[in-house]
Parts: C-alpha cells; structure tokens; sequence
C-alpha cells in the first residue's frame, strides 16, 4: 500500500529513529513502511494518523486493482479517438469523468473505470514532449506520477490519481 510516511516524517524534520521512538516500533519497521515492503498494523497506522494528525486515508492510500478485487468489482472499458492537437483535453475530461488511462495506439487512448459510480476517481494527466531525461521522470515520481509508456519516443505520458485534500489542521 503506497503511502506518504516519508514525506509526513521529512516535513517533521524527524529522522526514521526518531519516527519509530514515537511509535514505539523499529527503525527497520519504519523503512519497510515508508517503503511499502509491508503494511502497519491498524494500531501503527493510527498512531501514525495521530502524530501526524491526519486522517488515516491520507496517510495510507489504496490501490484501485487492490480495493476491485477485494469488493468483486468489475470494470468498464472505453476507447477515445484523440489527436496530438487535442489529447490534454481529452484527458483532462475523461480524468474528471473517473476514467483511468490503461494504454494508447494510433490515434486512441484506452480507459477503465470501475463499473460501480461509487468507486470512481479523479485522475489528471501529464504528457511530456520530447526528450525526457531520467532526471525528470524521477522527480515526476516523486510528485507521484506513474509512467505509462511513451509513442514512438516524442510523447511521453504520466498519471496520477486525485487524491481528496484534508483539511491541514
């Protein structure tokens, strides 16, 4: 399960040692964490919420395949027709409409989205023209972007879910 323990603990100024003294865990604990090589118990995940007084869904965020597959959900799929001149609009629609990127061809991107409306999320995409340096797909990652592929070495895309915003108080 992704989360944002990382980035919580760095705002803090808080090394991993002093995160762990806090939760009454292990260092190595608090790297496999942040890491996502393994999921805090629910006790850790609150005591996590409540140093960082944060809701428990903003700090430990659920992967869509993960959450479809525990509910027996089944996806729709959709395919639109879009142009180099007119692609962002597209995605930044479909994106708004819940529709998830999977993969592009000639001329069409595809989608899926959960069947169920209440599963639905927001996504926002990026498109990167040109060459794209390693240096720059890092730091897309770091902001969360996930990279989808590229066409023929000129268009590079990237996507991320919308992620609801908490109040910081």
């Amino acid at each position: 399960m992704a989360n944002r323990v990382a980035e919580l603990r760095n705002l803090q100024g808080w090394s991993q040692a002093q995160l762990a003294e806090r939760l009454s865990i292990t260092r190595q604990t608090v790297i496999a964490i942040e890491q996502a090589k393994t999921d805090p118990s629910l006790s850790t995940a609150m005591r996590v919420s409540w140093l960082f007084r944060k809701p428990v869904e903003s700090i430990f965020l659920s992967d869509i395949d993960e959450q479809m597959t525990a509910l027996n959900e089944t996806w729709e799929y959709k395919k639109r027709i879009a142009t180099a001149f007119d692609e962002m609009g597209v995605l930044q629609q479909m994106g708004e409409d819940g529709w998830e990127m999977v993969g592009f061809g000639a001329a069409a991107l595809h989608f899926r989205r959960p069947e169920n409306t209440e599963l639905h999320r927001k996504w926002e995409y990026e498109r990167v023209n040109g060459l794209l340096t390693h240096a720059y797909r890092t730091e897309l990652e770091k902001q969360s972007w996930s990279y989808l592929g590229n066409w023929m070495f000129t268009f590079y895309y990237f996507k991320r879910e919308v992620r609801p915003q908490f109040p910081t108080d």
